[in-house]
Parts: C-alpha cells; sequence; structure tokens
C-alpha cells in the first residue's frame, strides 16, 4: 500500500466516524430507535482497528515529523471517543425513559386497576445499599417489579439492577457487562450475597442493641424511637422470630432509652409487681405521642424551668408545662441557621462559620450570647460561662486573645522517650496550638493479640519521641504477657516518671505487606483525643488514590490513642511520596497508608499540645535495658516446624520440577472471607492502571506470561468445602533491572474478614543460605568469576493443587471483559513463606549435584536466586557452569545472565536461541551489577559509580542520610572516605540539630564540598581478587586503630608463588563512629581490637569453606596501642569495661598473634583520620599495605611487646586476712551423737590401720 491509498482510506474512516457523529446530535427517538445506536456502537470498533492498521502504514511510509504523525493519531482518537460517548448517552437516555413507563405501568397491570383512572405518579425504583435491614423488601420489590416480569428482557433486568443498587453492593455488580447472557449471573450474585436470613435476624437485633438514647421528651424524639423499635421487632416477627417470649428484655431495653420524665410516667401508668409485656409498653408510647402531637398542634407546649416556693419556704427548680397562645405556634427545636430539627451548636453549616461569622449571625437572630437559644439575653442566662475564660458566652463564640497563643498549659502531661542513643538530660518542649489546629499522622493499624488474632489498634506517628509507647488499657485488651522494665521518662519541664512494664507486639499495616516487631513501653495514657476537635476538608481535592488506602479513614475525628510511634519507626515508615490539598495540609504516603499533616485553618480547637521529647540518660537506663526481653524460643520452634514441614511434603513432578506444600499454623480455620476484599482491591488497581498506559501495557503483558507459562489457572469447578484465599496484586517497578522492570506482587498481608491474612496462618521458616557479606568473601577468592541467576525462581517451583485454593486471585485483561478468579500454581511473591521455600528448594537441589563443586555452588553462593561462584581454571570453571546448570535445569530451573571474568571460558558458553540474556556480553568498561556491587567482567574490577547528584533547596539531616546511604560499600573500600561522611552526619545530633532544620551555611558548603568529592569515585578500579595468580602460602595480617571519632579494622591477604615472589591486597575492611557519650583513647582503641577479632574470624571461616585453612601463625594482628596490646597479654584483674572485651578478643584470636605496629605503618589509621578520594586513590598503604607487609618477615616491626611501667585499668585487689581461734581437737567426738555409733566407727578406722601396717 503506498501513502496515496493509505490517505484514502483515512479519509474514508473519516467519513464514517463525522455521519456517526451527524446521527447521535440529530437524534430523535420519534424517527429513531435504540437499534439504530447498538448497530453503529457495534461497528465502533472495526472503524478502530482499520484505523491503526491504516495509520501504521501511512505512518511508515511518511516523512513528516513524529510530532504531526502523532497528532493525526491524537484527534482520531479524542473524536472516536466523542462519538461513542454521545451514543452511549443516547442509549441511556432512552433505557432511562423506560424504566419510568415500565414500572408504573405493570404495577397497575399485576393490580387490576380500571384503565380509566387518573394517571399515577411513576414509581421510584427500589434502592438497596447493602443494609440487611433493608434487603427483604428491596427483593420483594425488585422481583414484582423486573424480576418476575417475563415481558422483560434480561438486559433491561440487568441495567435496573444496577440502577437499584448503591454503595457497596453495587461492587457486586458493576464489574459484569450488562448483557442479556450475564443477568443471571449477577442476580444470583447479590442473592448469594445477601440471601442470608440469619445475618438479617442479626441486623436487626443489633439495630434494636444500637437504639438512640433521647434526652428530652419531645414528639419527634419519641416518634423516632417508636418507629425504630417497631419497624425491627414487625420484621423480626416476618421472620418467625419469637417476639412474645422477648417482652422482659424488650421493656428493659426501651426503658434505657426513654428520658427520664417518660420512664417515670411509665412506672407511674405500670405500677404492677408482675413482668410488663411489650405490646403494654408500645401502647404507652403510642399514646404519649398522639398526646404531645395533640398539645404541640393545638397550643404548642414547651418545658421550661421555674422557681416554685413550698411550704417549707425552699426554692426547688422544676419542670412545668405553660400553654403559649395559638397565634404563637412554634415547632420545638428547630435550628435558626438551617431550620432543621437540631441544636444551634449542633449545626455543621454554623460550625463552618468563623468565628466573628459566628457571632455576627447570633446577634442578628438576637440569640443569648451564652447558651444560643432566643427570648433572653445573655445577664438572664442560667446556664455557665465559657469554660476557657469564664465570661458569658458560648465556647463556640470564644475568640483566642494573643496572650493565651503565648501561655505554656500547666496541664500538659509529661509524654516523654528514652533510647539507648540518649546522650544527655532530656527536656520535653510542649506549647500551644494558635487558633489554627495542627494535624499530627494518625494511622490504625493491627497488633497481634494473645491468640494471634490482629486487632486494630489507632497510632500516633512522633518523630519526636525516641522510643514507643502504648496505653495501659489497650496492653490489657491485647491480653499478652509484659516484662517489668523500669525505665525513667523525662517530660515537660522536667517532669519525671517511670515505665514499669514492656510489651512486645507485632504490628501490621493494613494495607502493604509490612509487619515488625516492636517493643512498646507501657504508660496509663499517652495523649489527648487526636485530632481535638472535628474537622471539615473539601473532599474533592483528595484524590482517590489516597481516599482508597487512608491511614487513618477516621483521621478528621476525635478519637483515642493507644499506641505512639517513635523516631524509631518514624521514618521508616515514610515513602516520600505527597500530595497536597491546601497550603497548609499535606497527605504523606505511608506503609501504613496515607496521614494528613500540617495545619488546619480558622479553626477554633481546644488548645492543643504536641511534644519533642528526649530522655535522661541515667545509671538506671543501663539497668532497665538488662531487664529487656531476650529472644524467645516461639520462633525458633516454628522454624524447626517450617523444616519438617517441607522435608515431609515436598516431592517432584513427572518433570523433575519440585513441588512444595504450603507450611500453614493452627490458625487456618480462622482464615475469614477475602473475595470483596480482593475484588474492590482489583477495582482500584483498575483506576490507576486506566491513568498510565505504559504502565497498563507493562502488566497485562506480566500477566499474559503467568497465563501463557501455565504459573496461573482459570477456576472452573470451585470447592465451596476447601478454604480459600484472595491475593490482592498490584505492580512493583524497578528501572534498573535488564530483563524484568515491572513484576506483580501479591498481598499476601491483605486481612480477610475475620481480620487475619494468608501470612498470619503461614510459617516463615529459617534462613537457609550464606549471608550477602559471606558470599562476596568468597566470591574474591576465586580465580575466574563466573554469576548467573535463575530465571523466574519462585515461579519454577509449583505448589501443591490443594494449596493453590490459598492463592486466588481475580484478573481480567480489560474491563470490557468479565472478571474471572484464577489460581496460582507456583510460589507467590509477597507471601510470608515463599523466600523460605524458594531458597529450601534451591538447597534441595544441591543434593543432587554429580560432585562436591557443584554442590557447594548451589547451597552455599546462592543469595536467593544470584549465583556468585568460580573456579581456579577454565577447564574447572566450564565444569562448573555445566553441572550447575544441568543440575539445577533437570529441576526445572534454568539459569541465565552468565557472566564470566575469562574470555576462554565465555566463548565456550552456549547461547539461548530463546533467550538473548542467557550469556551476557559486555564490553571493557561495561559492568554488571552483582549483589549490589559495581564489577566489570573484562577487567575482573570492582568499580563505583555514583548518580549525578543535586544539592537539594534545603539541605537537613534527613537529606544528609539519604545522601551518605546512596553509596553501597560492603567490602570496606571506601571507608576512609566515607567514615568522613558519618562523622559529619554524627555530629549533627551532638549540635542537636531537628530531623528538618536547614543546616547552617557553613556546614551546608562543607558537605557540598565533601559530596562533590565523591565523583571521582567512577575513576577506582579495585581489583576482584587480591591474591596472587599461583600462590602457595597465604597470611592474614589485620591492623586496628581507633580516634576520638571513630575506630575501624582492615584485612590484608599477603601470598607468594612458588618464586617466593610476595604480593599483598587489601581483603575487606569495617568501621564504626565513636559514640556520642565521651570515653578514652585505650578504650576506643580497644573496641577496635575487638572489631578486628571479629573481622578475621569471619573471613578465616569463609576461607575455610573453599578449602583453604589457616594455622594460628599464619594470621598475624596489629595494633599500634601499646595498651591494648598490654591488656592482652596482661595476667592481672581488669576493670569489668575491659575484661569483657579482652574475654571476647581471646575467645576468637590467641595472645600470640598479637603486635605492635608503628602509627605511621598502620592502614587502620587512614580510618579513623579520613581520606578524599583522590588520596585515597593514590595511597599504596590502603590498597596493598604497609611497605614491609611485602618483604621477609626479618622486616617486620619487632615481636617483642612495649613494656609499660604501669598497666592502666586494672581492678584493685584487696588482700584481707581472717583468723579465728577455733578449739583443736584430737578426735572429732563432737561429730557422733550416739555412743554405739562413735564405737563402731573408731573400730573399723582401728582395724584399717592394723591391716594397713601388717
Amino acid at each position: 500500500m503506498d501513502i496515496k491509498k493509505a490517505t484514502l482510506e483515512l479519509k474514508v474512516i473519516h467519513s464514517s466516524l463525522k455521519a456517526m457523529s451527524t446521527f447521535a446530535k440529530n437524534f430523535n427517538s420519534e424517527t429513531n430507535n435504540q437499534s439504530q445506536v447498538r448497530v453503529r456502537l457495534e461497528e465502533l470498533p472495526s472503524i478502530s482497528e482499520k484505523f491503526e492498521e491504516v495509520q501504521s502504514v501511512k505512518e511508515e511510509l511518511d516523512q513528516r515529523s513524529d510530532d504531526v504523525v502523532m497528532d493525526e493519531r491524537a484527534k482520531f482518537r479524542e473524536r472516536f471517543y466523542e462519538v461513542k460517548a454521545s451514543l452511549l448517552h443516547i442509549l441511556e437516555a432512552e433505557e432511562s425513559k423506560k424504566t419510568e413507563v415500565t414500572s408504573p405501568s405493570y404495577s397497575i397491570t399485576s393490580s387490576h386497576v380500571n384503565n380509566n383512572m387518573m394517571k399515577l405518579p411513576p414509581i421510584e425504583l427500589p434502592k438497596f445499599s447493602g443494609d440487611w435491614k433493608e434487603w427483604t423488601s428491596f427483593i420483594d420489590s425488585f422481583n414484582v417489579y423486573f424480576h418476575n416480569n417475563k415481558d422483560m428482557a434480561p438486559v433491561h433486568k440487568l441495567h435496573f439492577l444496577k440502577a437499584c443498587l448503591e454503595g457497596q453492593a453495587s461492587d457486586i455488580v458493576k464489574s459484569i457487562p450488562t448483557t442479556n447472557e450475564n443477568y443471571g449471573q449477577a442476580y444470583d450474585a447479590v442473592t448469594a450475597r445477601y440471601e442470608n436470613k440469619g445475618a438479617i435476624i442479626q441486623s436487626h437485633i443489633r439495630a434494636l442493641f444500637d437504639t438512640p438514647k433521647i434526652s428530652i421528651a419531645s414528639v419527634i424524639e419519641l416518634q423516632r424511637l417508636y418507629h425504630h423499635i417497631t419497624s425491627n421487632i414487625n420484621a423480626l416477627q416476618a421472620l418467625g422470630q419469637p417476639i412474645e417470649a422477648w417482652d422482659a428484655w424488650l421493656v428493659t431495653l426501651i426503658c434505657n432509652r426513654m428520658d427520664r420524665v417518660t420512664v417515670g410516667e411509665w412506672h407511674v401508668k405500670y405500677n404492677k409487681k408482675d413482668l410488663p409485656e411489650f405490646k403494654e409498653i408500645k401502647e404507652f408510647l403510642f399514646n404519649r405521642i398522639a398526646a404531645y402531637e395533640a398539645g404541640e398542634v393545638n397550643v404548642g407546649a414547651s418545658c421550661i424551668k421555674q422557681n416554685v416556693v413550698k411550704s417549707s419556704n425552699k426554692v426547688q427548680e422544676k419542670k412545668v408545662f405553660f400553654v403559649k397562645p395559638a397565634n404563637k405556634v412554634t415547632t420545638l427545636y428547630k435550628c435558626p441557621s438551617c431550620n432543621e430539627t437540631h441544636r444551634l451548636y449542633q449545626c455543621i453549616g454554623f460550625n463552618d462559620l468563623k468565628v466573628p461569622d459566628r457571632r455576627e449571625f447570633v446577634s442578628k437572630n438576637r440569640l443569648c450570647y451564652n447558651c444560643l437559644y432566643s427570648n433572653h439575653q445573655a445577664q438572664d442566662c442560667r446556664f455557665p460561662g465559657c469554660p476557657r475564660c469564664g465570661q458569658k458566652h458560648n465556647s463556640k463564640l470564644h475568640l483566642v486573645q494573643a496572650h493565651e497563643n503565648q501561655q505554656t498549659s500547666s496541664e500538659t502531661e509529661p509524654i516523654a522517650s528514652t533510647s539507648a542513643l540518649c546522650f544527655s538530660k532530656g527536656i520535653a518542649q510542649s506549647m500551644h496550638a494558635s487558633g489554627d489546629m495542627v494535624m499530627l499522622a494518625t494511622a490504625v493499624v493491627y497488633i497481634k493479640d494473645a491468640a494471634g488474632y490482629p486487632q486494630p489498634c489507632r497510632a500516633l506517628l512522633d518523630s519526636g519521641s525516641q522510643v514507643n509507647f502504648i496505653t495501659d488499657a489497650c496492653a490489657q485488651f491485647l491480653g499478652m504477657s509484659k516484662t517489668k522494665c523500669v525505665l525513667p521518662i523525662v517530660g515537660i519541664n522536667s517532669m519525671r516518671s517511670d515505665a514499669q512494664r514492656l510489651q512486645p507486639v507485632v504490628m501490621y499495616s493494613r494495607f502493604e505487606n509490612f509487619n515488625v516487631s516492636l517493643d512498646l513501653h507501657v504508660l496509663p495514657s499517652i495523649a489527648n483525643d487526636m485530632p481535638s476537635q472535628l474537622i471539615r476538608l473539601d473532599q474533592s481535592k483528595i484524590p482517590d488514590i489516597v481516599n482508597e488506602q487512608l491511614a487513618d479513614p477516621s483521621y478528621d475525628t476525635p478519637g483515642k490513642i493507644d499506641i505512639l510511634l517513635g523516631a524509631e519507626m518514624f521514618y521508616t515508615l515514610f515513602s516520600g511520596e505527597k500530595v497536597a490539598i491546601t497550603n497548609s495540609l499535606v497527605f504523606h504516603k505511608t506503609t501504613l497508608g496515607w496521614v494528613l499533616t500540617g495545619r488546619v485553618l480558622n479553626s477554633e480547637v481546644i488548645q492543643s499540645r504536641f511534644s519533642a521529647c528526649t530522655c535522661a540518660n541515667d545509671a538506671t537506663i543501663n539497668s532497665a535495658l538488662s531487664l529487656f526481653i531476650s529472644k524467645s524460643s516461639v520462633r525458633k520452634d516454628e522454624e524447626d516446624e517450617a523444616e519438617q514441614h517441607f522435608k515431609k511434603t515436598h516431592y517432584r513432578d513427572e518433570s523433575g520440577r519440585l513441588v512444595v506444600s504450603l507450611p500453614l499454623n493452627t490458625k487456618l480455620s480462622s482464615l475469614g472471607e477475602s473475595k470483596h476484599m480482593a475484588q474492590q482491591r482489583f477495582f482500584n488497581l483498575e483506576k490507576r492502571l486506566s491513568k498510565d498506559r505504559e504502565l497498563c501495557i507493562a502488566y497485562h503483558k506480566f500477566m499474559s506470561e503467568y497465563l501463557d507459562m501455565n504459573h496461573m489457572e482459570l477456576v472452573t469447578n470451585d470447592d465451596s468445602n476447601s478454604q480459600t484465599y484472595y491475593l490482592p496484586h498490584h505492580a512493583v517497578i524497578k528501572e534498573d533491572s535488564i530483563t524484568t522492570k515491572l513484576r506483580v506482587v501479591f498481598d499476601g498481608s491483605a486481612p480477610s474478614s475475620s481480620g487475619l491474612s494468608l501470612n498470619d496462618v503461614m510459617l516463615k521458616g529459617p534462613i537457609v543460605q550464606s549471608s550477602l557479606f559471606s558470599i562476596l568473601l568468597r566470591f574474591r577468592v576465586h580465580k575466574i568469576a563466573l554469576t548467573a541467576d535463575v530465571e523466574k525462581m519462585y515461579r519454577q517451583i509449583l505448589v501443591t493443587p490443594k494449596d493453590c485454593q490459598l492463592q486466588r486471585i481475580w484478573y481480567r485483561p480489560s474491563p470490557s471483559e468479565l472478571l474471572r478468579e484464577y489460581n496460582l500454581r507456583t510460589i507467590t511473591y509477597g507471601t510470608k513463606s515463599a523466600p523460605y521455600l524458594a531458597t529450601r528448594s534451591l538447597v534441595e537441589v544441591a543434593f543432587s549435584a554429580p560432585n562436591e563443586a557443584a554442590q557447594r555452588a548451589i547451597r552455599d553462593d546462592f543469595y536467593v536466586d544470584d549465583l556468585l561462584t568460580g573456579a581456579e581454571s577454565s577447564d574447572e570453571c566450564f565444569q562448573l557452569y555445566k553441572d550447575v546448570s544441568d543440575t539445577l535445569a533437570s529441576r526445572c530451573l534454568p539459569l541465565r545472565k552468565w557472566c564470566t571474568s575469562s574470555s576462554e571460558v565465555l566463548s565456550k558458553l552456549p547461547n539461548s536461541g530463546t533467550d538473548p540474556n542467557h550469556v551476557l556480553q559486555f564490553s571493557e568498561q561495561d559492568a554488571v551489577s552483582t549483589l549490589g556491587i559495581m564489577w566489570q567482567p573484562i577487567t575482573d574490577c570492582f568499580c563505583f559509580t555514583l548518580k549525578p547528584w543535586n544539592p537539594p533547596k534545603k539541605m537537613t539531616k534527613r537529606t544528609l542520610l539519604s545522601d551518605i546511604n546512596r553509596i553501597y560499600d560492603p567490602l570496606g573500600f571506601l571507608t576512609p572516605v566515607l567514615i568522613t561522611g558519618t562523622i559529619f552526619v554524627q555530629q549533627l545530633w551532638v549540635l542537636k540539630i531537628d530531623w528538618d532544620t536547614t543546616l547552617p551555611d557553613d556546614m551546608q558548603h562543607q558537605w557540598k564540598n565533601f559530596y562533590l568529592s565523591l565523583n571521582a569515585l567512577d575513576k577506582l578500579a579495585i581489583p576482584r581478587r587480591p591474591l596472587s595468580s599461583n600462590w602457595l602460602n597465604i597470611q592474614l595480617h589485620g591492623f586496628c586503630d581507633a580516634s576520638q571519632e571513630a575506630y575501624g579494622a582492615c584485612v590484608y591477604a599477603r601470598t607468594q608463588n612458588s618464586n617466593g615472589d610476595v604480593e599483598t591486597a587489601l581483603y575487606v575492611s569495617k568501621s564504626r563512629v565513636a559514640p556520642l557519650h565521651a570515653t578514652t583513647i585505650p578504650r576506643l582503641e580497644l573496641c577496635g581490637a575487638v572489631l578486628l577479632s571479629d573481622l578475621t574470624t569471619e573471613v578465616i571461616s569463609e576461607l575455610k569453606k573453599l578449602n583453604i585453612n589457616l594455622h594460628q601463625r599464619d594470621v598475624v594482628l596489629w595494633s599500634d596501642s601499646t595498651v591494648v596490646i598490654a591488656w592482652i597479654n596482661s595476667t592481672q584483674p581488669l576493670k569489668s569495661y575491659v575484661s569483657n572485651r579482652i574475654a571476647q578478643i581471646l575467645d576468637h584470636t590467641d595472645k600470640t598473634q598479637w603486635n605492635h605496629v608503628p602509627t605511621d605503618c598502620n592502614p587502620a589509621d587512614l580510618i579513623t583520620r579520613g581520606q578524599t578520594v583522590n588520596n585515597l586513590q593514590q595511597c599504596s598503604m590502603w590498597w596493598s599495605g604497609p611497605h614491609w607487609l611485602s618483604k621477609h618477615h626479618t622486616s617486620w616491626p619487632t615481636r617483642t611487646q612495649p613494656i609499660l611501667n604501669e598497666v592502666p585499668e586494672v581492678r584493685p585487689v584487696k588482700l584481707v586476712l581472717q583468723a579465728s581461734a577455733q578449739p583443736v581437737d584430737d578426735y572429732p567426738l563432737s561429730k557422733f551423737s550416739k555412743w554405739n555409733h562413735m564405737v563402731r566407727v573408731t573400730a573399723y578406722m582401728l582395724r584399717f590401720l592394723s591391716n594397713s601396717q601388717g
């Protein structure tokens, strides 16, 4: 097709679309019908498809710019959607007209009404929003009007069904396309959900117990009470309940809901001693309402207070009734603002006004400034005055004065906190809020109780508190055991109190797969109700994505606080995403949902308070910390149970693929219904996808792959007796991934109707793989490196069919299609046991490896699905590749993204015809991420790449921490550089700078210079292997040092080949900043020695796994502190701080391994002093150790220990000689109580002596 033909066809398509647009504009129901509309709607998709086909051809041939071509496509789509919307609107309008005709005409026919009667008004559609009490009347009406109407088409019935349903009830059918075939399914779905006699009965009984109490007798209030009671009783009677046997509790309940005057009259009327019947109190209420109606309509009764003088000359306040003239009839309790039947102070419109506007309204309507009633003035009002200032005006009319803003509340409760990191006497600041109110972040979280069930608790998020708290009432409700923990708390005005108990809990988010174990200190109370007053926000400004995942659905309503989450959790919860709805109010996204913070303007509030707390650093805190709960054995028992479950239940199918069973605990039977929750979450997901076309395409592509690979299957025969759980799902995007940038993750923590989620009924299982640090240590030793990862590791392992019911999802490729149910057949991301099942399966596969090398690689060199291994020669490496890949392939676990440092091995690796990422090809400067570290396979070097850094406009402590954590260096190559930034950040705590306080200009300048200097990191190339090519002997040399700011340790590998050549290289290093409290340099040097002993021990352990066994003489440790060397070799008793750490050092090393090194030859000194990137790059002592390390040992510093005249920190020992005068007996006669016994013993001893001498 040439461009002219394509252009001609496009003109035809545009002409067809224009004709449809003209038809829609000129539509007339008298000359046109619905069939003509439907025909055009059915033709629209083919027009769109034809346009896409022809336009794509034209775009390939068209030489114009992309913007012009894309503009043509955009214009067509816009016009296409306009035409479709117009036709749909016409169809809906015509069907709504039919609704108005069908319902009343059918009603008249069924009632056999004479056709000559006057025309009746249209019958309104019956509505149902999900309230069980309304179900029976709704379904009866719907069946009469529509369902049983044989003359009505099913598609029309479905249309009316959708129109009748509202709220949560509409969620059941709104996703079902409106077609003839789907009506039966929709009707059955609704009736299956709500045709529940037991639930309907319970709803009516609950309504009775929730009957509102009336405080003042009036016809309106009594009518509401009467109709509420009788309507529910009549419904229960119609449902076959024995109402006649319920007299006792019904009468008691009604009396409890009536006002005092009505109750008194009831008791006066019914003065019998036997039990009253329900029909009697019902008749009493009916007659009382009739009496009130008669009085109020004719003369208008009202109730006031008068002073009546009794014969005793005492004045008593009494209620009496008086009659007004008939021409002054008024309705009781009518709001002067909106004319509704409520008090003025309850009026939403009145409360929304500013205080000056309220005062003007009261004055204009001549109301009392004090009680807001009419007919009297404030000076005559008998109500008490304003509770804030005591003057004669209502609290709603109170104006906040300037001096009130400056006061500090003396009634503020001390809310304080503590932390192991605190360093000074703490203070807590509290200030009044102004007339505006400041919103603090609140969230509803789930806390597991003693029975293991999640309970909702309301939490306050407070970044100013250093510990977490829970109220005593909430702790008692949870019913879990507490631990004694005396913790001193210093609060506002240095007020001190003690938290006596500690409550360990597990906290869950209501939305995300997030849970955390916390230790909460128990206090009688935490804070006043939050917020202090009801607030009203413009809901139109709040996006749907926020409304759907509010952390606290009642954030705008005052409520009790159960838990306070301090700074320990505060900053880990916030994701950084936020939505501003005003200049001062912002919603922040957290793992608990969206929270609201900021100032609510022009609100009159009770004087609220907020606090920023630090704590005391007394010696009692150290004793309190020693009382913290030790690790429970419960987790260990669960891990053992999960391991035994795996061993008993896993098997291989006919293809060799592993099949595992989900490890479930005993709570499975308590798992509730999750079908509707997951369905609603899917609808929310579709809304999000509809706003992002690229995300939508990637999402459905991922799910299509799931289906194509048979990793999920359509549910056809649903076994209603089996336990099921529906998993919500969402997208997670990883931009730096080479293969899969989008992954669908399933939410196993979404609570069911019982509050339990799938993860709650699962066992987590133990960690079965090596740590990342250990794998990287071994990865540096191999002569030839080899990396890969398992393709879709989780999804290569099947789950037993019976457990697939617990991994059910809702899905459809398009909102226009029918929503279907699928079972996930493989291990699923987002479930609690998934990491254990996947990694444990990998370990299980290792047992079938053909040799020890392949078995070790699969067992020890995998971190989740990433393999980092190697060998000593090309042949060994290629053989390892074959053995590992064949072993895993036999279990349907294919490896891909193979990468190696050997070009010879790389040339032997076969390419896959189906997977372009089977073997990765790189140029010399290309790097691949290996467990977070960038590795260049061609040069076999580690490198660092830092993304461009733009200094934030507001540089704070929070942004600095974010900056320093962008550099990942687990092996410590950059320790001397990064320690400078870490020390700088620590100084912010010393200066007591808040998290969001802008740093002083000089500190900002200092940080910018430091961070910009890190751009030189891209020049660093660190050899992966620290060993020489053909080494025969290996030694480890460790160095440690300390300063007032930091201490650190570094380990070097010293290898010697057959020619006697020696090579040295940095293996690993670690550092720590010095504690904030002042301590001596020798003690910090000792901490560095402890760090070195631990680090060396870990290195030796990992080398041993590679069959590199080091003798004690091959590990040499160096310190430039003569005091530390003296302490290690000392036989004198040392003080506890020193002796404990010396014991720890000697547990891992021997004192003969420790030597003294001059400071100028100590590479660890670079850690404590800090270095720039450029200096470090040129520093041979850091990368290779001191110059003498590569020489013969006779050139090393002398091993003779420096002699100190006096060793510090020696514990004094006092010798005490105690002498006492004791009588000396030649024979201990006092030890015998009987004469005969003494004689026999003495004879026995004499015989023994005689026999011994003879």
